[in-house]
């Protein structure tokens, strides 16, 4: 059974692998089925077919039977069996009768219609007259060719038996019966066949019918077309096959406008955004002709959006930059007529995320059109908003590029605007400026090629640090050391900050330069720990690192790694950071200051600090700023600003760093009016890790806190100095 249940299958796979057409295998299904059901017809037809002559032969020979029966009554009496015997013989000759006899139990004589014998011939009894003799009934058989019937023989129904009628007739030959009833039925079969085919033929296509109109909506539907009807009002299986099909395509239908919205619409502000200002750029490129496009990218970035952010929480800064996306396309929708001109494209804003807006429009060769709108963007954006019931105001730096003027694509168009803006925002910003205007600017070209630099230089681990050390006013002893960021340049050399950190705050690549330095400084400071000196060290942060998300969770991080104590690490802000923002200070500093790094205020006394900051802020050390240290010799200001400062920190039991110490008449008036720590080129300038190691040592082994004690310039500064 397992191998004819495969070899069915097999055969199902061939006939639909040549038979695609669901019609057919219909058709061919029916006329297999009445085949099959015509055969088991015919079969059952036959059978009672040669039952009922079977039964007409029976019939025939027991009336035979009785008829002979009948006959025998008066020979048996009178004994003429002479008469008896040719009767037999003639009944027999009429073909229908193969044998008859009629037995006289009297007298023992057979009588037969075999005309080779006599009545005076021993002839065997046969079975069935001894039998029928023995019960006084009818009896037969029915053999493999012949049917025999034995009769008793009465002058009346209730006399005695006088004697017995064998009869024996021929049966029908069953395979030419067969033959006869099978070959008629199959002509039947074939006509009906014949007629059957065709119906079928038109029952299969009108019920096909539907299910082709259907596939015809799936392919419509598959090749974008979303509005084909479906046969949704039949309430049979092509009615639900058809609703399910059109739930399924509503729900594909929603689930790309999802798609294409999350792909293409800002949510924020609802208009286009980046990736759909791309596409809107590059499919106007260029006319039918392959002629360009001019085309002008206005990059916006708004002032001051920051403190809105900061200030007032995220909700504010979204329902203010929507506010901002209306005014913007109100205006550009306002001037379409004049920007668009005889160009087949519509501007576009688009918002690139931020704070960041950008435009593309049509542009004349005159630009008359985009210095107007520039101009109006400017002024729309700086009136007042109404925000959640707060009066706030923002500004606009707008930088613009033109294309084919100012780049060959897509890419160097919207850099170049992007270049003109950050050139606006440093003439102050809430203005528009041309990339053109500013192309011959020196200052701008080596801005953006030191900003590729410094990324490469971040990939090739260019980034170096150095070490400056602090030290004790009073025992003179290196007490830590000031963590400071060098650029190994392939070409120009050691670069100090000065050179790049300004291009790093710009470009947003501080983040990733302040954490390269934090983790070297740690990687170092823990070999040292490992080797027995236990330094402290101290990094500078910035403020673009501090409004990074995740600052603190990754400062904790590079602890972990490279397993720098905590409690070893202070971090370094400038004090125009720290009183510009002492909120986010804190908020930031809280889990670091629980971990056990402490703070410090660098640059302390440039900028405008307020008791009542300094004491909610998380600082625990001054550094007075190498300004006032400079001017301790002949700046009467200087001495006073130096001693109160000094009286301050004392007072608010502050650790105070003095920098920039140069000689020994500003260390000994420090350490004379209670600085603790001082750093500066009077002890030694940055170095490499090797040298400050080889530096402390031999600082301590040489006595040079002794020779300074005496007022010595100490040798190990100009040795190991950096």
């Amino acid at each position: 059974m397992p191998g004819t249940h495969g070899t069915v299958s097999k055969l199902i796979k061939v006939l639909s692998t040549w038979l695609p057409s669901l019609r057919t295998r219909f058709v061919l299904l029916v006329a297999g089925l009445f085949l099959a059901l015509s055969v088991v017809m015919i079969m059952v037809a036959s059978y009672l077919d040669l039952r009922d002559e079977e039964q007409r032969v029976v019939s025939d020979a027991r009336a035979i039977g009785a008829t002979v029966s009948r006959l025998a009554v008066p020979h048996l009496t009178n004994h003429h069996y002479l008469i008896l015997e040719q009767e037999l013989e003639s009944i027999a000759g009429s073909g229908v009768v193969e044998l008859a006899q009629v037995h006289d139990p009297a007298r023992a004589v057979t009588i037969d219609s075999d005309p080779d014998t006599s009545y005076f011939d021993e002839i065997d009894q046969h079975p069935l007259i001894t039998l029928s003799l023995q019960t006084g009934l009818d009896q037969i058989r029915q053999t493999g060719d012949r049917i025999e019937i034995a009769l008793p023989v009465r002058e009346t129904a209730n006399s005695p038996v006088l004697g017995v009628a064998l009869v024996s007739v021929k049966r029908l030959q069953a395979n030419g019966m067969l033959f006869a009833i099978w070959g008629r039925n199959i002509v039947i079969t074939l006509v009906l066949l014949i007629f059957c085919v065709p119906v079928t033929f038109h029952f299969a296509e009108n019920f096909v019918r539907p299910i082709k109109a259907l596939t015809q909506t799936a392919h419509t539907v598959s090749a974008g077309n979303f509005d084909a009807p479906f046969p949704v009002e039949r309430t049979d299986e092509i009615g639900v096959l058809a609703r399910a099909y059109r739930d399924m395509v509503g729900t594909i239908r929603n689930n790309m406008a999802r798609i294409h919205e999350l792909a293409y619409v800002d949510p924020v502000t609802r208009l286009p955004n980046r990736e759909s200002f791309r596409q809107h750029f590059n499919s106007n490129m260029q006319l039918a002709d392959g002629t360009p496009v001019r085309m002008a990218v206005l990059f916006i970035d708004l002032d001051r959006f920051k403190r809105v952010n900061d200030s007032y929480g995220h909700d504010h800064g979204d329902a203010l930059l929507k506010e901002v996306a209306a005014r913007l396309q109100r205006l550009l929708n306002s001037s379409d007529k004049v920007a668009a001109g005889k160009t087949a494209f519509s501007p576009l804003v688009a918002r690139l995320g931020g704070d960041e807006f950008a435009i593309v429009l049509p542009a004349e060769k005159r630009m008359s059109n985009v210095y107007t709108l520039a101009d109006q963007l400017v002024q729309c954006v700086e009136q007042p908003l109404e925000i959640n019931g707060l009066t706030m105001a923002v500004g606009a730096s707008i930088g613009v590029s033109t294309y084919p003027d100012d780049g060959e694509d897509y890419t160097a168009i919207l850099k170049n605007a992007d270049i003109a803006m950050y050139a606006a925002k440093r003439t102050g910003g809430n203005r528009a400026c041309f990339f053109n205007e500013i192309e011959r600017d020196s200052r701008s070209h080596e801005r953006i090629r030191l900003e590729a630099e410094l990324k490469r230089a971040l990939l090739a681990d260019e980034i170096t640090i150095a070490f400056q050390p602090k030290i004790d006013c009073a025992t003179l002893r290196v007490v830590g050391a000031e963590v400071l960021a060098r650029w190994d340049h392939p070409e120009r050399g050691l670069l100090a900050p000065g050179c790049f950190i300004d291009v790093a705050e710009e470009s947003d690549l501080i983040t990733r330069l302040g954490d390269r330095v934090l983790e070297l400084a740690c990687r170092q400071g823990r070999v040292w720990l490992d080797h027995g000196q236990r330094l402290p060290l101290a990094v500078n942060v910035s403020i673009r690192q501090l409004e990074k998300p995740g600052f603190t969770a990754r400062v904790l991080d590079i602890l972990e790694i490279t397993g720098f104590p905590a409690e070893l690490l202070q971090l370094e802000v400038t004090e125009t950071v720290a009183m510009g923002d002492p909120e986010r200070i804190s908020e930031a500093a809280k889990p670091l200051l629980e971990a056990g790094i402490t703070f410090a205020i660098d640059d302390f006394g440039t900028g405008y600090s307020s008791l009542a900051h300094l004491q909610r802020l998380p600082f625990n050390t001054f550094k007075i700023d190498r300004s006032f240290i400079s001017g301790l010799a002949d700046d009467h200001h200087s001495r006073s600003i130096v001693q109160t400062i000094l009286a301050m920190a004392k007072s608010l039991n502050y650790e105070v760093v003095a920098e920039g110490v140069e000689t020994e008449e500003q260390h000994v008036f420090l350490a004379e009016n209670g600085c603790t720590t001082a750093q500066g080129f009077l002890f030694a300038r940055p170095m490499p890790a090797e040298h400050f190691e080889a530096w402390s040592k031999a600082f301590l082994m040489d006595g040079n806190h002794q020779h300074l004690a005496a007022g010595a310039q100490p040798k190990g500064g100009s040795t190991f100095a950096a």
